[in-house]
């Protein structure tokens, strides 16, 4: 299992190398080579965006502390700690050169950091519904991006974090997207309602296929970094689809029917109609990306290093905040053992707990129609998404807009 993990890296590292490949236009579905021809190159733009983080968390270009006493204890550790990834980085990319995929676990660790960190599969900060284009991340994503903007900046207007009442960055649930603006229905993921009732306490009453939310739960349309506005609807209603379940036990996804909540906030537009199309279930999608709001990752996932605190630097530790997250189509319906409906799409975004319920879209293409739910996964690795190709059957009736 670790050793097809390190494959997965190393391909997604080798095809970062090629002009026009993922890292600039995501469009390939092929692995392209088993490893990364260039390691040092590959350090070395590591380097600079660490550098650049370091510059922009600091406010100027010093020399990095060599000691804890010449500066905050935290700051020691962050440099230490991105030290580290270097550290081991080296020789996992080495392995992987040579053809050596048996990688301990902080090699792991260190390549699935060092993927976020040179670009490769990025999550990007979003500011007016727009990436902020001094993002130390935007490298050869800055085509696409201008691009799609537009398409961009509808969506990400549309998409909210679900928490209970008074939540924010720090408190919250998951993220749901608005589908119709008339109706004030969002979608998002079953489970992300379940946890809401189960985890937070938000009363609810059943009513055959429908949850009436007695308690307070809110979607908050703004959420964006530095945004001290709210743009809160109240979650007053929850339909269910036909068997509905979380993760693979079912049909992952609950539309919310919304009330207003405070005074004078208007809803935003609802996405275009979502597509049921098959080609964005069979791999021939070209393109794919997520609009939702990570969390923190898991914690303590390495043996030696501390690679919560890793990923928290190469994230400005800005979680909970509404992100673009591009990536590629990786695997089809069906694959994922669990998934006995064969519902579920896998790709490779860059996901936390929280973009639970974030809706997948082809970004790049005309309108970006959303065309997938996402519920869960590893990030960079696999994550999977509900199928709109497969589940517009259970989700229609709930009133969700397909063209």
């Amino acid at each position: 299992m670790d050793e097809q993990r390190a494959k997965t890296f190393a391909g997604i590292l080798a095809l970062s190398e090629m002009v026009g490949g993922p890292r600039a236009e995501c469009l390939s579905m092929t692995e392209g080579a088993a490893a990364p021809s260039a390691p040092d190159t590959i350090l070395d733009r590591v380097t600079m965006q660490l550098e650049m983080l370091a510059q922009g968390s600091e406010g100027g270009g010093a020399e990095p502390p060599a000691t804890a006493e010449s500066c905050g204890d935290e700051e020691f550790k962050r440099e230490k700690a991105l030290g580290l990834l270097l550290t081991h980085a080296e020789p996992a990319l080495q392995k992987v050169k040579s053809g050596n995929f048996a990688l301990s676990l902080d090699e792991l660790c260190a390549m699935e950091a060092i993927i976020i960190a040179d670009g490769s599969r990025p999550s990007f900060v979003l500011r007016g519904s727009r990436v902020a284009m001094d993002d130390p991340f935007i490298g050869g994503w800055e085509g696409p991006l201008v691009a799609s903007r537009d398409a961009i900046e509808k969506v990400a207007a549309a998409v909210g974090r679900i928490q209970p009442a008074g939540g924010n960055a720090s408190y919250y649930i998951g993220s749901g997207t608005l589908i119709d603006r008339a109706d004030r229905l969002v979608l998002t993921n079953y489970h992300v309602v379940d946890q809401a009732r189960r985890l937070h306490g938000v009363a609810m009453r059943e009513d055959g296929s429908r949850l009436i939310v007695e308690g307070n739960l809110e979607i908050d349309f703004a959420g964006e970094t530095g945004a001290f506005d709210t743009k809160r609807f109240r979650i007053a209603e929850v339909r269910l689809p036909v068997g509905a379940g979380a993760v693979f036990s079912g049909v992952d996804a609950a539309v919310c029917r919304l009330e207003p909540l405070d005074e004078g906030v208007i809803l935003p537009d609802a996405v275009s109609p979502l597509s049921p199309s098959s080609e964005y279930a069979t791999g021939e999608v070209t393109s794919l990306a997520l609009i939702g709001f990570p969390g923190e990752p898991a914690k303590n996932k390495g043996d030696k290093v501390d690679w919560n605190f890793v990923v928290s630097e190469l994230f400005r530790r800005r979680f909970g905040i509404k992100r673009l997250a591009p990536g590629r189509f990786r695997h089809g319906l069906g694959t994922h053992p669990e998934d006995i409906g064969k519902r579920a799409i896998g790709h490779d975004a860059t996901t936390f707990g929280g973009a639970s319920g974030a809706l997948v879209v082809a970004w790049l293409d005309d309108g970006a129609p959303g065309f997938a739910l996402h519920f869960g996964g590893e990030t960079v690795e696999s994550n999977y998404a509900l199928s709109f190709a497969k589940a517009r059957a259970t989700l229609e009736p709930l009133g969700v807009p397909f063209g």
